[in-house]
């Protein structure tokens, strides 16, 4: 598949082969055909993550509930005749949204698209179901406690959202077992509707074809979704240092404090900014003081995560020897505070400009990443192809704009500090 690694040939070849529609109810449809290829990813997003449930897990008890069985499919009936073909299909839950993806060869579209069309319109969950996924969801939550880096994440999440949803795992907690079926079925009725659901297919297949299919079949799914109030994000403590106390002899470090949203017109920049400090591997700075000159740790990693609707977050994060927890924490600091005070090189920018000009085409041979692409531009209402014109805007980001940004969005006097250690 070659959609080109140039800005105009990327945007061309796009434009001429995405089709958008919208349904008379609601349903936002994208697809977008790769010549030569023979194989197809379909991806259903619902604005049903756990952002929108009134009890704790629930979006994620749901998602993980539709392809079990339901009122027209035996136990397991669906995933089976999908892999049967050579197939996957699954489920995901995130904050902001759920999904249902299916992988098949292009000669299986059709059949691929009427069962997923089945799963919308015939989903029924019981008892059988969900004892054996909460049991699962427990089983996976304990042993996260097991896992410094998600006791780490979960605390850092805690000190930065508190009681919001973006504050705690999407999978729920212990609380999940009393959920019940009514629960379930009352969450999908409420969200898993028409007006609040994207389907992206992008892959080989013919656009008229698929396009008459969609319109024909999935018209007939009904019904409007419930409208809610969903909870704002609110700064909680300017500062806050959290230590839990495991019995360790690595230390996990987190770093870092609320930041903005998907909609922030400097994202691209923030993207180049966080390839500088410690996203872009070997060649970032904590990566190359913290490693590569003090030996204190194997890797550093720091992200502005804000691809949400909401506000995100940023941060920095390590492993190191419980001796040397303050050491990291200080270089830590001091390299954020010379970013903000001083900017970056020439060379760090164009380090990073190369990265981000190489990395998205290589993201575009995967029909997924495509899928994702197209669904989050759609539901978060983003221009038309932005994933494609990052390209052309982080190559025109000038030193200037990184030292203005890492002023704005690296803020030195509300770095909250999660630590996991030994004694």
């Amino acid at each position: 598949m070659a959609l080109g690694v140039d800005f105009e040939e990327l945007e061309s070849n796009i434009n001429k082969n995405r089709k958008d529609i919208t349904l008379a109810n609601g349903l936002s449809v994208v697809l977008l055909r790769i010549e030569g290829a023979q194989s197809v990813n379909i991806l259903l997003g619902v604005k049903a993550g756990s952002l929108y449930e009134d009890k704790v897990g629930l979006a994620n008890l749901t998602s993980e509930s539709l392809l079990f069985k339901n009122k027209k499919y035996g136990f397991m009936e669906i995933p089976k005749s999908i892999e049967s073909v050579g197939g996957v299909i699954d489920t995901s839950c995130d904050y902001d949204y759920s999904t249902i993806s299916i992988k098949v060869l292009s000669s299986d579209i059709f059949d691929a698209l009427s069962k997923l069309k089945d799963i919308i319109d015939n989903f029924y969950v019981d008892d059988e179901v969900l004892n054996i996924i909460k049991p699962n969801i427990i089983s996976s939550l304990k042993s996260k406690e097991d896992d410094p880096w998600e006791v780490g994440k979960k605390a850092f999440w805690k000190v930065l959202y508190g009681d919001h949803p973006y504050g705690r795992d999407v999978q729920g907690d212990e609380s999940i077992v009393s959920l019940t079926k009514e629960d379930v079925m009352r969450f999908f009725s409420d969200f898993y509707k028409p007006d609040n659901s994207f389907l992206i297919v992008v892959g080989g297949f013919d656009l008229g074809k698929v396009e008459d299919f969609i319109k024909k079949e999935f018209s007939k799914w009904s019904g409007k979704s419930k409208k809610v109030s969903l909870p704002e994000v609110k700064e909680l403590n300017p500062t806050s240092k959290v230590i839990v106390k495991k019995d360790l002899k690595q230390a996990t470090i987190r770093v870092g404090h609320l930041s903005t949203n998907i909609k922030d017109k400097n994202g691209y920049a923030l993207k180049v900014l966080n390839f500088i400090i410690a996203g872009g591997g070997f060649g970032s700075r904590l990566m190359d003081k913290i490693r590569e000159k003090e030996g204190l740790a194997y890797g550093v990693f720091s992200n502005f995560f804000i691809d949400r609707l909401m506000n995100g977050y940023f941060f920095v994060g390590t492993q190191t020897e419980n001796k040397n927890v303050d050491k990291v924490i200080s270089i830590i600091t001091n390299e954020l505070r010379d970013i903000v005070q001083n900017g970056v090189s020439e060379k760090e920018l164009e380090d990073a400009k190369n990265f981000a000009k190489g990395s998205l085409p290589l993201s575009m041979e995967s029909f997924s990443s495509l899928s994702s692409y197209l669904l989050t531009e759609k539901l978060y209402g983003l221009e038309r192809n932005y994933f494609i014109k990052s390209i052309k805007e982080i190559s025109v980001i000038k030193i200037d704009d990184l030292k203005r940004v890492a002023k704005e969005y690296i803020n030195l006097d509300k770095l909250s500090f999660v630590v996991v250690k030994g004694e």
